[in-house]
C-alpha cells in the first residue's frame, strides 16, 4: 500500500531512525505513538533494504532502549519495532518481499482552499463511518485483530480512505500543510494520525513539526463583556513565547478593551483551545498600541472514547461553592468536529471542570467540489456491496440462470441486479434496439434509486464485458451516450479506456 521514494531507499537507519525520535517526541498524544511505530515501520519496511540495513537499525535500537531517556509509550514502541526487526528478518537471513500498491489512475491535484472541506469530511463523517465498518466486519474484512485498537483502527480507515480516493503525491503533500483546518473542524489527535498515513503513502519518515495554531474559541462565561465576534478575533490569535511561558494573544480594538474596563471589575473568562489540542485560560488584558486578551495553557483536551458516548472534560474559568439552580449555556459547544452538550460540574479545590457529552458530528453545509477530482469517500461496504454484485452478474451470466443474483445478501439489491442482467442480454443478442435499451436502462436508475443516498450510483465496472464492448461501439449514438452517462458512475468519456474486467477487490 505504500510507495517509497528514491531517497527512503537509500536512507541510513540512523537517519530514519532520528526521524522516528524527533516524531516521537513532537508528539502532542503520546496514547497514537503505536500508530507512528507501526507507519514508520511500514515505510521503512517497503523500502526493501538488505538485510544490512536491518542489523544496523537493530543495534541503533539497542543503544537508544540502553541510554536514552524515554517515556513509557516510546519506550514501547521502540522495543515493538526491534522485536519484529529480529524476530521477522534477522533469524531468517532475508526480509521478506513487500508488494507494492500503486496509487494509479491518481486525482488531479486540487486547490489548496479545496482541500480544507475535504479535511473536514475526512476526519469527522467520512472517518467515523469508516471505522464503525472496520471494526463491525472485522474477521469478515480480513483485518488483524490488534486492529481493534482504537488508535489503529482510525490509522486504517483513513489509508482505506485516502487511498480509495487515489490521491496524487502533490495532493498528499498539500494535506500536511497547516493551518488548512482549526480544533473546531477536527480532533488533533486524529490529524496526528492522517499525518502519519499520509507521510506513509508518500515513502518519507520525517514530519513537519505539528503547528499550534489555529485557536478556536470554546466559551465565554455569563456575564463577561467580550465584544460581539470574538470567536472570529480568536481565529486570528497569535502564539507568544515568553520567559513566563507559552501565551496566546487575541486582538480586540480599543473601543473593546474600554467595554471591558467599564465594570466594576474586569472579566474576561473564557476558554479557547489551539490546534495542538491545548486548552487555554483568559489570563488578563493586555494594553499599549494593540490591545490583547492573554491566554495561558490549561493542559491537553482529550477525547474520552470508553463510554457509549464521547465525552469530553473541559476546565471552566468560574469556581462557585454555589450554583443559582442548573447551569444551561443558551448553545452547544462546536470544537473537534462535533457538538457537544454540558451533563454535569466537578470542583476540584479552585477549579471548575465542565463535562460534555457528545451529541452529534458538526454539519458541513459546504458542497463538495466539482472540480476538484475527487469522488467521495465512501465506505468499505458500499465497494463489497458493488463487487457482490459484479460477481453475481458474471456468475449468472456463465451459468445462464439468475439464480446467483436471487441469492445476494442484500435484498435491495437483487432487483436492481435482475434489471442489469436483463440489459447485458439485450446488449449481446444483436437486436439493439433503442426503445428497448432507453426501457431497460430507465429500470435500473429506478431501482438505483432506492439504493443511491447509501451506495452512489451504478458504477460502471459492474457492467458485464460483453455489455461494455457492445455500448462502447455506440459512442457515436449521442441519445444512447447520454442515457448511459445518467445511469452508469464513471462511464468511460475516451474511447481509449479499458473495458477490461477485473475481479472485485476491496479495499485494504
Amino acid at each position: 500500500m505504500f510507495t517509497p521514494s528514491q531517497s527512503l531507499r537509500s536512507s541510513q537507519p540512523q537517519s530514519d531512525l532520528d526521524a522516528l525520535l524527533t516524531r516521537m517526541r513532537q508528539r502532542l498524544y503520546p496514547e497514537t505513538i503505536p500508530v507512528l511505530a507501526s507507519y514508520w515501520l511500514k515505510t521503512v519496511y517497503v523500502a526493501r533494504h538488505e538485510r544490512g540495513w536491518w542489523m544496523e537499525l537493530n543495534d541503533l535500537l539497542r543503544q537508544v532502549l540502553r541510554k536514552q531517556l524515554l517515556d513509557g509509550p516510546s519506550r514501547q514502541a521502540l522495543t515493538d519495532i526491534q522485536s519484529w526487526v529480529q524476530g521477522t528478518g534477522l533469524r531468517s537471513g532475508k526480509m521478506p518481499s513487500a508488494p507494492i500498491a500503486k496509487l494509479e489512475p491518481l486525482r488531479p491535484t486540487p486547490k489548496s482552499e479545496q482541500l480544507e472541506p475535504y479535511i473536514r469530511r475526512l476526519l469527522n463523517p467520512w472517518l467515523v463511518a469508516e471505522v464503525a465498518c472496520l471494526l463491525v466486519n472485522q474477521s469478515e474484512s480480513g483485518v488483524p485483530q490488534d486492529c481493534g485498537i482504537p488508535v489503529l483502527a482510525i490509522a486504517t480507515s483513513l489509508e482505506r480512505l485516502l487511498l480509495r480516493d487515489r490521491l496524487s503525491p502533490g495532493t498528499l503533500e498539500m494535506l500536511l500543510q497547516p493551518g488548512l483546518v482549526s480544533p473546531r473542524d477536527v480532533y488533533p489527535a486524529d490529524a496526528e494520525i492522517l499525518t502519519d498515513v499520509v507521510l506513509a503513502l508518500l515513502g518519507r519518515t520525517w514530519a513537519p513539526k505539528p503547528p499550534v495554531m489555529p485557536a478556536t474559541l470554546v466559551g465565554v462565561t455569563a456575564g463577561v463583556p467580550l465584544p460581539q465576534g470574538y470567536g472570529e478575533a480568536v481565529r486570528h490569535a497569535s502564539y507568544v513565547q515568553t520567559q513566563e511561558g507559552d501565551e496566546v494573544h487575541v486582538p480586540i480594538g480599543v473601543s473593546q478593551a474600554s467595554e471591558i474596563l467599564k465594570g466594576d471589575r474586569v472579566r474576561i473568562a473564557s476558554v479557547i483551545v489551539t490546534m495542538d489540542g491545548r486548552c487555554w485560560m483568559s489570563e488578563s488584558l493586555q494594553g499599549g498600541e494593540q490591545h490583547s486578551v492573554i491566554y495561558k495553557p490549561w493542559g491537553r483536551l482529550r477525547i474520552d472514547l470508553s463510554a457509549d458516548h464521547a465525552k469530553l472534560v473541559v476546565p471552566w474559568p468560574d469556581p462557585q461553592l454555589h450554583w443559582p439552580g442548573t447551569v444551561h449555556f443558551p448553545a452547544a459547544f462546536e470544537i473537534f468536529g462535533r457538538e457537544w452538550h454540558e451533563s454535569s460540574w466537578e470542583m476540584d479545590g479552585e477549579s471548575a471542570w465542565l463535562h460534555l457529552v457528545f451529541s452529534r458530528a458538526l454539519p458541513i453545509t459546504e458542497i463538495q467540489p466539482e472540480d476538484m477530482g475527487f469522488r467521495r469517500s465512501h465506505l468499505a461496504s458500499v465497494d463489497m456491496a458493488w463487487g457482490a454484485l459484479q460477481t453475481a452478474l458474471s456468475t449468472a451470466l456463465s451459468q445462464k440462470n439468475s439464480e446467483p443474483i436471487e441469492q445476494l445478501r442484500r435484498a435491495d439489491f437483487i432487483p436492481l441486479g435482475r434489471a442489469i442482467l436483463e440489459l447485458t442480454k439485450l446488449a449481446t443478442s444483436g437486436r439493439l434496439k433503442h426503445e428497448a435499451i432507453e426501457t431497460q436502462l430507465g429500470a435500473i436508475r429506478y431501482f438505483q434509486a432506492e439504493i443511491a443516498i447509501e451506495y452512489g450510483r451504478v458504477p460502471w465496472r459492474i457492467l458485464p464485458v460483453p455489455a461494455q464492448t457492445i455500448f462502447l461501439k455506440k459512442r457515436s449514438d449521442p441519445a444512447l451516450l447520454q442515457l448511459l452517462n445518467q445511469v452508469f458512475d464513471g462511464f468511460p468519456e475516451a474511447p481509449s479506456e479499458t473495458t477490461s474486467q477485473t475481479s472485485p477487490s476491496h479495499a485494504a
